[in-house]
């Protein structure tokens, strides 16, 4: 579930050249109403996933595993938890203004595995939690808030822009 508002991107474009502080103000409170969201799903995730999910995990989340000599894993929540991010970007490359991801490869594997084609390690998660596991479970559990404030943080930033159109027009 994404919430889209057709024009925005390039409203924050045209404030960053015209009102920069307008944008960033915008940025500062869309961040304020999302973080319920990613303490929620900072939360979710397990302290030991093979003790949640009732077994053994499959071999993957308790070893390390150094690919090209870079660490992927073991799963650790406290990483797990650092690695939930808002980002923002006003890049036509980027499908969203803003986003919130997990950076950690252990926990999106634990938030993923198994959700298209069932798998050992995704049925053993799903003894833990059902799917959505994490990020998109603290998303949903706080989309009507999020929508609903985004929409009046929209609004002002709307009325700010009209309110400029007209002072540039007298």
């Amino acid at each position: 579930m994404t919430m889209e508002i057709q024009g925005l991107e390039s409203t924050l474009k045209h404030l960053q050249q015209i009102q920069p502080e307008v944008k960033k103000e915008f940025f500062r409170n869309a961040k304020k109403i999302l973080k319920p969201a990613v303490a929620e799903a900072k939360a979710l995730y397990p302290t030991d996933p093979t003790q949640e999910s009732g077994g053994e995990l499959p071999s993957g989340l308790s070893r390390n595993w150094k690919p090209g000599g870079r660490p992927l894993f073991p799963y650790l929540q406290s990483k797990a938890e650092a690695q939930v991010k808002i980002e923002t970007s006003l890049s036509k490359k980027k499908d969203a203004v803003l986003t919130i991801v997990q950076k950690d490869g252990a926990a999106s594997v634990i938030d993923y595995a198994g959700t298209k084609t069932p798998n050992p390690l995704g049925i053993a998660l799903n003894r833990w939690a059902s799917k959505p596991r994490v990020m998109w479970r603290a998303y949903e559990n706080n989309a009507g808030r999020i929508e609903s404030e985004m929409q009046s943080s929209c609004d002002e930033v709307m009325k700010r822009i009209t309110a400029l159109e007209k002072l540039v027009i007298l």
